[in-house]
């Protein structure tokens, strides 16, 4: 641990031009044009739940190859951060960079080159994006309602279909308990910000279940520089607040062999989108309002397991902005339906198959139309030393005409040479895909109905050490990775309407990623009440354009894809005090094409504390965060500042004492 300190601690000692990998020209633009600019595809739902933990020894989903670089978080990592969305979780302790517009703007995810609409996550198995953007704004999923999380990286259609081009995001809730649970919280901080929340489970036989609703607000109105002023001015960031409520319900019933869920939330979201901090906010605001329900089962067939879902998700949203005179409202509905059987080949494996169908819904246009429908095959093949892991899935997608098919195969290979040591050597191939977006085709102006779907194949190979100690636990992780993509959708400048610069999306762009992600982790029980615990994640990405060799843009680094990230996180616990920090370096981001224009690279630190005290059949805990302890200030994405340091303030009682 000591030297996982003086890591954090040196890296901050660096210059900061150590992370750049050539001085951009410096951008003097003092007053950028104005000019419109694609759809905003930051209208996506959101929620946030209240904080629940469950014990329990955690596995890796079935749907995820042996042979893939996952990083794994469970209930007590997601705890033990302290974040309070899955976007902060997973900037915090994920090799993936979340690309974020401000405080309580759109964050998505960036993997391995890939942007968030090439990103899948996954709810309890089930796709979550809405259908229209292609994406989930991350910044407002809950993670304090999450059992755990899993990353896994590259091509994942093989399994899950279209947008699992870059990684796909696994997030699993929590299950009721039979044993009754109550937990309330609540806190605030600055920038207004407050919430409450609270939480009931309980159960009887072979029923259980859990209830939970959350409330939140900020006004996001911190303080930054505008530079675009004659003379420079510290501004407040007005326009930027956010209101959410959320209403959370599950219930499960177990038999011998069978479990079947139910699950349903509820979200209404309200809040402001101040826009670029080069001008004035114009008073853009976004409603949301979201219904979802999903559905689990899982009983025995012969000697295999059959496993049915189906979800139904209603989103309505409604985008205002008073200069432009824009009032628009959009409702989307998506449904799907999935079985999967999985059966053993005796000593040699396992096999899975499975089918799913799916329609999808939005009112552009006077109502657009998607059904899809999916079939795959995966097997796990032990043939000692080697593990083979192949896989194909076949998605036939029709919308509003013919429909487009495409096979997405996979082949995974997973070795442990020796027995006594904790030494795995693993490589993946496979293809992966995305399907344009309703925006894409049918947005109004600009769409492009006939638009392809984006078509990537990746290659993967890596090596993991894994030593294990009574009092001791260490992993290293390394992984190299190369993906080619064709027919990559981009927005650009296509005609001028009504005085106004209109944009449309075409399959124009190739894109060559290559790149290496270490990892770190390791944990030391020194004593019977004192732990050190830390780890890191590093990765290297070149992103190439490799569109037109005649542009030049071409060979260039993709926007807003840093080439270099590195994050460091420690935590101490002694009796009921626990201390953590986290670290996060981030290289350079280009915003201009042909590498000309960049963003300087940025180093922020947090820090959080927290007490507990046990009494009775009770627990009470305080926590403290600071982020941004260095008060830097730093963009992640152009024009949207993101917080100077602030602080923040949380008080959990649970019952009976669970112990946490």
């Amino acid at each position: 641990m000591a030297a996982l300190v003086l890591l954090i601690a040196s890296a901050f000692l660096l210059p900061v031009s150590g992370w750049a990998q050539a001085p951009a020209p410096v951008d003097t633009t003092r007053r950028p044009p104005v000019v419109s600019e694609p759809p905003d595809s930051s209208i996506a739902m959101s929620v946030t739940l209240p904080e629940v933990t469950v014990e329990g020894v955690l596995d890796r989903a079935a749907s995820i190859p042996a042979a893939a670089h996952v990083t794994t978080l469970d209930a007590d990592a997601v705890a033990a951060s302290g974040a309070q969305s899955v976007a902060d979780l997973l900037s915090m302790r994920s090799g993936a960079f979340v690309k974020q517009y401000g405080s309580t703007g759109l964050a998505t995810l960036s993997m391995r080159g890939m942007g968030g609409t090439q990103t899948q996550v996954l709810l309890d198995g089930l796709r979550v994006a809405n259908p229209q953007t292609g994406q989930v704004d991350l910044s407002l999923l809950p993670t304090l309602l999450i059992e755990s999380v899993e990353v896994q990286h590259g091509a994942g259609s093989a399994r899950h279909g279209s947008g699992s081009l870059g990684g796909t995001v696994h997030l699993r809730t929590l299950r009721p308990q039979t044993d009754p649970l109550f937990r309330v919280a609540g806190g605030g901080g600055a920038y207004d910000e407050r919430h409450v929340s609270a939480l009931a489970s309980g159960g009887r036989g072979a029923w259980s279940g859990l209830v939970a609703g959350r409330y939140y607000r900020t006004d996001g109105d911190f303080q930054y520089r505008n530079s675009f002023l004659v003379p420079t001015q510290t501004l407040r960031r007005n326009g930027a607040g956010a209101r959410t409520m959320t209403l959370f319900g599950r219930g499960t019933w177990r038999g011998d062999a069978q479990r079947w869920r139910l699950s349903g939330w509820w979200t209404k979201a309200r809040r402001g989108l101040p826009g670029p901090a080069s001008a004035r906010s114009g008073g853009a605001r976004q409603w949301d309002e979201l219904g979802r329900v999903w559905t689990e089962g899982t009983l025995p067939l012969g000697a295999g397991t059959l496993e049915l879902s189906a979800q139904g998700q209603r989103s309505r949203l409604r985008y205002r902005n008073p200069p432009t005179q824009t009032d628009r409202t959009t409702v989307t509905t998506a449904t799907d339906a999935d079985a999967e059987l999985r059966y053993p080949l005796s000593s040699l494996g396992s096999i899975t198959a499975g089918t799913t169908v799916g329609y999808d819904h939005a009112s552009l246009g006077g109502g657009v139309d998607r059904v899809s429908g999916a079939t795959f095959v995966d097997a796990t093949l032990s043939l000692a030393p080697f593990e083979l892991q192949p896989a194909v899935r076949l998605d036939a997608i029709g919308a509003n005409g013919e429909p487009t098919v495409v096979p997405s195969p996979r082949l995974g290979v997973h070795l442990r040479p020796f027995d006594d040591v904790g030494l795995t050597l693993r490589g993946l191939v496979g293809r992966a895909f995305r399907y344009p977006t309703f925006n894409e085709r049918y947005y109004e102006p600009g769409g492009t109905p006939g638009l392809q779907p984006e078509d990537g194949w990746t290659t993967e190979g890596g090596v993991s050490f894994r030593l294990a100690r009574p009092d001791a636990l260490l992993t290293v992780e390394a992984t190299a990775f190369a993906t080619r993509l064709t027919d990559k959708i981009v927005w650009r400048p296509s005609y001028v309407s009504n005085g106004v610069q209109v944009w449309s999306p075409s399959n124009v762009s190739r894109v060559y990623s290559r790149g290496l992600e270490l990892s770190v982790r390791g944990r030391q029980q020194l004593r019977s009440n004192l732990s050190l615990s830390g780890g890191s994640h590093f990765t290297h990405t070149d992103a190439e354009n490799r569109a037109n060799p005649d542009s030049p843009a071409y060979g260039a680094q993709l926007p807003y894809v840093p080439r270099q990230t590195w994050k460091l996180w420690g935590r101490a616990e002694w009796r009921g005090l626990s201390i953590s920090t986290t670290a996060r370096l981030v290289g350079p981001r280009f915003y201009s094409a042909d590498e000309s224009k960049s963003l300087a690279p940025y180093q922020t630190i947090d820090v959080r504390a927290a007490y507990e005290w046990a009494f009775g059949a009770g627990r009470l805990a305080l926590e403290a965060q600071v982020k941004n302890v260095l008060d830097r200030r730093y963009e992640i994405i152009r024009l949207y500042p993101m917080p100077p340091r602030h602080a923040t303030l949380r008080l959990r009682f649970s019952l009976p004492n669970s112990g946490r």
